[in-house]
């Protein structure tokens, strides 16, 4: 007796699923059990991530400059341990489809930088896929333009990563158990190799914040922010002493409010590359600050402070600078088209 059409027809799908999942299972999706691939995450002494905020609005980005970023970040980092790459997204990445779209990208991109095929593999399967929503806060209208905002470009984007990065990151449930995250833009680019693994180097030398450079956003832009952390610190005796060991300088009339600051720049770090111990940004003290400093919406929806001199004041009022803190200047990195400068890098020694 023949066999039937429709078994092989049965059979043909079948066997068409199988080869998929066969050839699919080097995109098998990150889960809390084998987030750290190649190690138990209770073995290693702390906790990391590389961390890129790929999208903040629904609908879909160009991924072409992430596509280049990370495959070079892995290349050039000597990496001790092998951190899972957190993509936080608002939705673009909830399909299954989308998330193996991407990672067939990524490993093209990392192949045509030489990436090695076992290191390409294994930075697939520590990529992870984070959905991250943000909602204008209340009293914000969606078009920005009520009592004339300073400044509603690519609103409300750019205001969404502000005010995540400058405090809602470190209660972030995919964050705020590290020990540390490396945030980078999908602009940003390790450009040559470097000598040692930025995360290891924050644990053997017990530091709690590193940047790369430290340029003052302007005084337009970060309208009301010398008054607030000036009344903060007179409110908060310890965080004014904090402030004066680190050398914090004022501009003049500090103790004139009326106009204090106005126009005035505000230093900061340039957040694109943003080097942290969560621990740290997660205190009492700061965690009281933090929750103060989200209190009114106005400061990042209609002044636009940026998330760089907000970091810089949080870590001027709350950290020892000259012990915690360090410009990474070790790591080739470049930030768009711009190279920043260099240092020479000291291997780790161990």
């Amino acid at each position: 007796m023949g066999v039937p059409k429709k078994f092989f027809a049965i059979f043909g799908v079948a066997a068409g699923i199988l080869l998929y999942l066969a050839n699919s299972a080097e995109y098998k999706l990150p889960t809390a059990e084998n987030r750290f691939s190649g190690y138990p995450a209770d073995a290693t002494p702390y906790t990391a991530a590389v961390v890129y905020l790929v999208s903040v609005m629904p609908g879909t980005r160009n991924p072409d400059q992430l596509l280049q970023s990370i495959p070079r970040m892995e290349k050039n980092i000597p990496w001790r341990y092998r951190w899972p790459i957190v993509l936080l997204h608002a939705g673009m990445y909830d399909a299954v489809d989308n998330q193996l779209d991407f990672l067939s990208r990524l490993r093209d991109s990392a192949n045509a930088q030489n990436l090695a095929p076992e290191a390409t593999e294994d930075l697939l399967r520590r990529v992870e896929f984070v959905a991250t929503h943000h909602e204008l806060p209340e009293g914000i209208p969606a078009d920005g333009v009520v009592d004339g905002p300073i400044w509603n470009g690519e609103w409300p984007a750019y205001h969404h990563m502000c005010a995540f990065f400058s405090y809602k990151i470190f209660n972030h449930p995919r964050i705020r158990d590290l020990t540390y995250y490396l945030r980078l833009d999908d602009d940003s680019y390790v450009r040559e190799p470097a000598c040692f693994d930025p995360f290891e180097y924050m644990h053997v030398n017990n530091k709690s914040y590193a940047f790369r450079d430290s340029p003052p956003d302007m005084g337009w832009v970060t309208e009301g922010m010398w008054p607030f952390v000036s009344n903060y610190a007179q409110r908060h005796p310890e965080v004014e002493r904090t402030l004066e060991r680190n050398g914090f300088e004022w501009p003049p009339n500090r103790l004139w409010p009326q106009r204090f600051g106005e126009g005035v720049n505000f230093p900061s770090y340039e957040t694109n590359f943003d080097l942290v111990k969560v621990p740290r940004f997660r205190t009492p003290q700061m965690t009281e600050f933090l929750h103060e400093l989200a209190s009114d919406p106005k400061r990042f929806y209609w002044y636009r402070w940026g998330d760089a001199p907000v970091r810089f004041a949080e870590v001027n009022m709350f950290l020892d600078v000259a012990k915690e803190v360090h410009r990474m200047c070790e790591i080739p990195y470049a930030h768009k088209d711009r190279p920043f400068e260099d240092c020479e890098c000291v291997p780790l020694s161990g």
